[in-house]
This record gives C-alpha cells, structure tokens and sequence, in this order.
C-alpha cells in the first residue's frame, strides 16, 4: 500500500504550506466578493444618479411648464420687455430639460414622446410669441393682420394650449416614475445575482478550503498519533513490536530514535529475564543446601545441641526460610514484570481458576476459623494461566493473613461493561489512606502490618498489580462496606466469546460441619 511521504518537510513548513494552501481559496472566495461588490456598488450608485435625476427632472418638466404659462399670459397682458427675457429664459429652461431627459431615456417610445412635447412647446413659444408681436403692432397703429383678436380671446387660446402641455407633462412623469420602478428592479436583480455569485463561489471554494484544512490536520495528526501509540506500547512493556513513524522529517527522526529506544529496551529486558533465570538457578540450589542442613542440625542429627546452639540454629532455619520465600517472591516479580507480549496467552476459566485456588486453602481457612462469602460467575477469559493465578492466590494469601481469627473472607467475580471484576475483601486491620497508592509498589509494607508483627517481603501487591497491567486491566483498593478491612477489586478486559454468566455461590464450613457447596 502507498504511504504518502514528506522526505524533506519539517512539521513547521507543513504547517506553513497547508496554511498557505487553505488560506488560498478563502482569498480568492473574498477578491470575488469584494469584485462584485464593488460592481454592485458602481451599478448602485449609477442607478441611484440616473433615478435621481430622471426624478427631479421630470418634477423640474412640471414646474418650468407652470412657470412658462404664467409668464406667457403675463407677456401677453403687460407686453414688457422683461417678462419677453423671462419668458424666453423659461422657455430655453425647459427645452434644456426636455434635451436632458432625452439624453438620459433609452425607451424609443419615451423619446418619441420627448419629442413630440418638445415640438408642442416650441409651437406654443412661437404662438405666444406671435400674438404678442402682432398686439404691439396694434399699439403702435400698425394695422393687424386679419383675423387677429383682443388679449382675453388670446388667453382663452392659449389656457387650451397650455393645458394640453401640462397633460402631456403629467404623462411624461407619470411614464418616468415607471421608468424609475423598473430601474429599481433592475438594481435589485443584480443585487440578487451578485448574491447568487457570491454564495455558489462560497459553496465551492469553502468546502475547499475545508478539505484542504481536514486534509493538512490528517497529514499532521497522523504521525502525532503513531508517536503516541508507540510510547503507549513502550509504557506497557511490549518492546517486541517495531516503532514506524511517517510523516515530516522531525516527526519520523523522533520514531527513529524511540525505535532505538525499544531496541534498548527490549535488550535490557532480555539481558534481566537472563540475570533472573541465572539467579534464580545459582542462589536457589546453594539455599537449598543450607536450608537442609541447619534442618538437620536443629533436628540434632549430628549431636545433640546446647540451648544456645538451639537457639542459633532456630535463627538459622527462620532466616533461610524467609530468604527463600524472598527469593521466589522476586523471581515471580521478574517474572509478571516481563514482556506482555512474550506471554502464552489462551482462554481461562475464572471461575474454574478461582475454585482451585480456594480448594488450596481449605486448610488454612479452618486453621484460623476462617469464613467466606464467594459469589461466582462463570466467565472465560483470554489471557495467561499462571498469571491470572498468581493474581489470585497472592489476593487470597493477603485475606487470610491479615483476617483475625473468626474473621468473613468475601470474594466476588462477574462481569460488567465488557470486563472481569473479581474483588477480594477482608476484615483485618485494613490500610491507612495515606498508604493506599503505595501498597502496590514493590517492598512496601504497611504501617499496621508491621505494628501487628505480620511479616511480609512488600511484593504480594506489586506482583498482583503487574500482572492485571499486563492483561491491559487495573487493581485498586475501595472502601469496605462494613468501613473496616480492606477490599481489592481487579478488572481485566474479557474475551467476546465468553460463556453465559452463572450466579453461583460456595460456602466452606467450619471446622467439624457437614460441606454444602
């Protein structure tokens, strides 16, 4: 399978170019919009112009036309020379507009009516301008041409004439305030799909950016992760499997060096497990030999042996047995502390295992009036036999030897979330809060064991505790329900296949009663 590698990409230039890479779309996501908002806003602004100023245009049409027919009547009236310049001036005003509108009108029709108003009130300009000429010649007795009339049947003429361009006028504005509406639609189309381009532009150029972002944390996550599973596996002492780290260069020089570490690891491992096997042949066998012969000497087989003798080789035979029980205590230490993944693992019957062991310590339970309180269920584990055992008998061995004479044993096993809980309790002295996390190292002893006189080598509890962590579970101490005592609950992952649970419970009878199991 192709592994996709950066021979030559530290985790900081990845970083810098997977930025730069998703920073890329969201830059062009933002020059796109920010275009076509300026475009929007060019079209806006000209559309506001052009509608401004087609509004006040035509409100300009109307009011030049009113003002054009007042000065035209009052020209027609006074004949003043003034009123002659501000009646032209007026009329000059509304051609101008009437060109403005024009050149601002794309609408044929509209033009065509521009200019048909247009050449109406140049006519009307002309009319008046005409009978005001004819009505100073009069004056001046100049004879009129025939068919002329007085002032008041001039207005009369002319009021028609006005008011026909001031309905043409209305028209024109009321033909522009459409006009207007259909600019404002148009702006608010293209407003539209300005929005359009912007959201489909998003929609392709964001996920974009996405999966660019996705695809650099993956490319970046990914090593991080397998550095962590490697220090994972060096934590819990499997230093069989190789350490393979691919990804940036830093990150894969890492995985080289703890690949060198597991390869120091698992010869140091070695180089002890040797050490142990060695020891154990070499320091057990010359033991044996002495322990048989202070036997034999506390026996007086060779003579019989003062009371001070007696008393030196009663020290002898304790001391050599305690150094045994040591010796084997550390050799089962080395041992559950060995490579998990060098174990022999198969499917344990946890509940056939437990009976066995407490089939083992029938005696010592009647030895000391011993009761128990065993709930069972039947459940198959995988993992290593003897181990598993030793959890068990080291757990059994502390009850019995803290419990007082008389005392209530309880041992549980089920099953909950996927895991095994067997829990061993007692009603002994039970240990101090302050020594609870320290009971499970190696050599320690507690504070209340020591004051009873109890002995102990310190190993039971760290020898129970590396053997739970090598099954991938975990020991701890919880509270009595009683309060008094001591109560240890182990959990251990537990195979899939395991077979249906079965509530049982076993009762061991006292000393001189019928069994009834």
């Amino acid at each position: 399978m192709y592994k996709f590698r950066f021979p030559s990409l530290s985790v900081s230039k990845l970083v810098l170019g997977g930025f730069v890479l998703a920073a890329l779309p969201l830059l062009v996501a933002i020059g796109s919009t920010v275009g076509a908002v300026d475009d929007l806003a060019a079209q806006s602004r000209k559309t506001v112009y052009s509608v401004v100023q087609l509004s006040q245009k035509s409100f300009m049409l109307m009011e030049r036309l009113s003002d054009l027919e007042r000065k035209g009547k009052q020209l027609l009236v006074f004949d003043d020379a003034d009123m002659r310049s501000a009646f032209e001036a007026m009329h000059e005003q509304v051609q101008d507009i009437v060109l403005d509108l024009r050149v601002r009108t794309e609408d044929e029709s509209l033009t065509a009516q521009l200019d048909q108003f247009g050449s109406e009130e140049a006519a009307a300009y002309q009319s008046v301008m005409e009978a005001q000429e004819s009505r100073k010649a009069k004056t001046q007795g100049t004879v009129p041409r025939r068919g002329s009339q007085g002032p008041s049947a001039g207005l009369e003429k002319f009021d028609g004439l006005f008011q026909s361009l001031g309905r043409k006028a209305r028209t024109l504005s009321q033909a522009y305030t459409v006009l207007i509406d259909q600019e404002v639609a148009r702006l608010d189309g293209h407003s539209k799909s300005v929005q359009d381009r912007i959201l489909v532009r998003s929609a392709v150029l964001v996920p974009g950016a996405a999966c660019l972002v996705a695809l650099f944390t993956v490319l970046i996550t990914r090593p991080i992760r397998q550095l962590e599973s490697a220090i994972r596996q060096l934590g819990s002492g499997d230093y069989q499997q190789p350490v393979s780290v691919t990804g940036p260069s830093d990150l894969t020089f890492l995985g080289e060096r703890l690949e060198w570490l597991r390869s120091r690891l698992n010869a140091l491992e070695e180089a002890k497990q040797q050490f142990m096997r060695h020891v154990s042949h070499e320091v057990k066998t010359p033991l044996a030999t002495i322990h048989e012969g202070t036997g034999l000497l506390a026996d007086e087989v060779v003579g019989e042996l003062n009371p001070e003798q007696k008393e030196i080789t009663q020290i002898l035979v304790s001391n050599t047995q305690r150094l045994e029980r040591l010796i084997t205590a550390l050799i089962n230490f080395s041992q559950a502390n060995a490579d998990p993944a060098a174990l022999r693992r198969e499917p344990v019957d946890m509940h056939a295992l437990v009976g066995e062991v407490l089939d083992e310590y029938q005696l010592r339970l009647r030895a000391k009036d011993l009761r128990l309180d065993v709930h069972l269920a039947k459940i198959e584990i995988e993992g290593n036999r003897e181990q598993l055992r030793t959890v068990i008998d080291n757990l059994l061995s502390n009850a019995v030897k803290y419990s007082p004479a008389g005392g209530l044993i309880s041992l549980r096993l089920g099953a909950l979330d996927h895991y095994m809980e067997l829990e061993v309790g007692d009603e002994g002295p039970g240990i101090a809060p302050e020594e609870r996390q320290q009971v499970f190292e190696p050599f320690f002893q507690g504070s209340k064991g020591r004051e009873l006189g109890i002995p102990g080598t310190g190993l039971g509890l760290a020898i129970v505790r590396e053997c739970v962590m090598s099954h991938h579970g975990s020991v701890e101490l919880l509270d009595p329900p009683t309060g008094n005592g001591t109560l240890v609950r182990v959990r251990i992952p537990w195979c899939e296949e395991s077979t249906p649970r079965l509530r049982v419970r076993i009762s061991f009878p006292r000393q001189g009663e019928p069994a009834d199991v």
